[in-house]
């Protein structure tokens, strides 16, 4: 079956990313830890025999410079997330794919393995979502086009997993692991090797 992953990633600028984090550790830092997750991101997806689209907000695709070189890139389209979420999965129906993931730049644990069995659940199911600790998800794959998932949500509120998960009731979904996205500075701490990477970058820069 015809597979891909929509990547939505925010244009990596000072001050427009990670902003709860950034409250806390300053804008520069935020930025630091955003980048390495846009990194991360790049070479996992880059390990994929799938296709990998990159749908872009907040700023030109060009200053993404070394990040996702090797993918297609296009705007997001639409008001709110859940409007741009859903124009994204009607491009890729459109184009005729039949196995959809859409993933953030937010999960430090993101895999292969972990995008390769969520691939799988869509061989079984018509629906496979990663549930996220903060109470949305970090994943969301469809084998159909169900525009009323992208609609009426709090999007960024810890209910739009639960929100989710009760229009797919009596559906086929696989439920995969709870993971971190990374958003605050608890979240940081509970992903050891990238909070270990920023506490070394920084002291060594403040001593």
């Amino acid at each position: 079956m015809k597979s891909i992953v929509l990547v939505f990633a925010k244009a990596p600028i000072s001050g427009t990313v990670k902003t709860r984090l950034a409250f806390v550790i300053g804008n520069k830092k935020a930025l630091w830890i955003y980048k390495k997750l846009l990194y991360k991101t790049d070479s996992e997806l880059k390990k994929l025999s799938q296709d990998v689209v990159v749908f872009y907000h907040g700023g030109p695709s060009t200053i993404f410079k070394k990040i996702f070189l090797a993918f297609q890139k296009k705007s997001q389209l639409g008001e709110d997330l859940g409007e741009r979420m859903k124009s994204a999965f009607q491009w890729g129906f459109d184009k005729g794919y039949e196995k959809i993931l859409i993933i953030g730049t937010d999960l430090w644990d993101l895999s292969k393995p972990l995008l390769e069995n969520a691939f799988k659940q869509l061989d079984s199911n018509d629906y496979v979502i990663g549930p996220a600790s903060d109470g949305g998800y970090y994943l969301l794959g469809c084998k159909k086009f169900t525009k009323h998932l992208f609609t009426e949500k709090k999007w960024g509120s810890p209910e739009v997993y639960h929100q989710t998960m009760k229009e797919l009731m009596g559906k086929s979904v696989a439920i995969l692991d709870e993971k971190n996205d990374i958003d605050t500075l608890e979240d940081l701490e509970q992903s050891p090797e990238l909070y270990n990477k920023f506490k070394n970058e920084f002291s060594e820069r403040e001593n």
